[in-house]
Order: C-alpha cells, then sequence, then structure tokens
C-alpha cells in the first residue's frame, strides 16, 4: 500500500510540475477577429535568442499565414558590420549565413535570407537578427528536434538545452492555436 502511495504522489507531483509552454505564448486578435498573432517569450538582454512569431489573417480577401523563427544573438564589436568599400569608404556587410545545428548532429544551412545588423543600448556591441520562415518543408526539423546551435554570419552560439525545448513547444502549440473555421 505505501508503494502505491509513493507512485501516486510521484505521478501527481511530477504533472503539477510540468510546464505549460502554450500559457507562455502571448496572442493578439483583431477588433474584427480575421487576424491572429502569437509570439513566444522573450528577453533583450537573455541573448543569444530564438523567438518564435506568427501572424495568421483569415480574411477571405487577404489570408496569410507567416509563421517564423527569430534567431538573435550578440557578436561583439559594431565594427564587424563593416568592410571597405571601392572608394576605400566603410560599407555596411551584406551577410546571409545561417546554420542550425540539432541534437541529432543534423544541420540546416541556409544562404538566402538577410542578416539584420542592430546595435546594443550604449552601441558598443553588434547584434545579429535573421528571420527564418517555418514551412511545411522545415517545420518538422523545428518542431522535433532540440536545436544545440545556431550560426548568424559566421558567429556561433550554443544554445541552452531548457531552452531549447521550449522553442520546440512553442512551435507545437502555434501549430495547434489556429483559430476554427
Amino acid at each position: 500500500m505505501k508503494s502505491i502511495y509513493l507512485v501516486l504522489m510521484f505521478a501527481f507531483l511530477h504533472n503539477a510540475s510540468a510546464q505549460d509552454y502554450c500559457k507562455e505564448i502571448k496572442k493578439e486578435v483583431s477588433a474584427d477577429k480575421t487576424q491572429y498573432d502569437f509570439f513566444s517569450p522573450y528577453s533583450e538582454s537573455n541573448l543569444p535568442s530564438i523567438r518564435i512569431a506568427r501572424s495568421v489573417n483569415t480574411n477571405p480577401e487577404a489570408p496569410f499565414d507567416n509563421f517564423f523563427i527569430i534567431f538573435r544573438m550578440v557578436t561583439g564589436n559594431v565594427d564587424n558590420f563593416y568592410t571597405k568599400g571601392a572608394d576605400g569608404s566603410l560599407v555596411e556587410k551584406v551577410e546571409k549565413t545561417l546554420v542550425v545545428e540539432f541534437e541529432d548532429k543534423t544541420k540546416l544551412s541556409v544562404d538566402t535570407v538577410q542578416i539584420t545588423h542592430d546595435f546594443s543600448e550604449d552601441k558598443t556591441e553588434g547584434i545579429r537578427t535573421l528571420f527564418y520562415a517555418l514551412t511545411d518543408a522545415n517545420i518538422n526539423d523545428f518542431s522535433t528536434k532540440k536545436i544545440v546551435k545556431f550560426s548568424l554570419g559566421g558567429f556561433d552560439k550554443t544554445y541552452p538545452a531548457d531552452s531549447a525545448k521550449a522553442v520546440v513547444q512553442y512551435i507545437k502549440c502555434m501549430q495547434a492555436a489556429l483559430p476554427k473555421q
């Protein structure tokens, strides 16, 4: 009897402590209830970060479904955003390299989406950001495998396991969050 009690107590505590990632997602709905915007939690002070965002419009005149994974990292001095132009002046680099490594050691490499450059509040550190579209072709990787590392413009960052688990769950929640038609 005592062992049954312990098993039941463990099961209860385990379920009570389970995190509900779907409740952490911010949802905004337009007044006419045709546009739904979803955002995973995000902290500017906790970089590198991966954020999930989805915007769905059900208006038959202009329907869309924009589903993005947003990669963001601090990459050192702001000077590494620039190169010398033909006339010797500084020109902002055009960078398009994203590499994502998953827990099973598979990699996704993309060189078609431009990385945007930003600066820290005090303008001493460069921040690279890339919005990568989640599509039918790639969403399975991001919703079933944890990201262990990602690279923007050749700058690598390891991604914490607990955060990687959250990313997978946020994607699954947003996949299921579409309004009923």
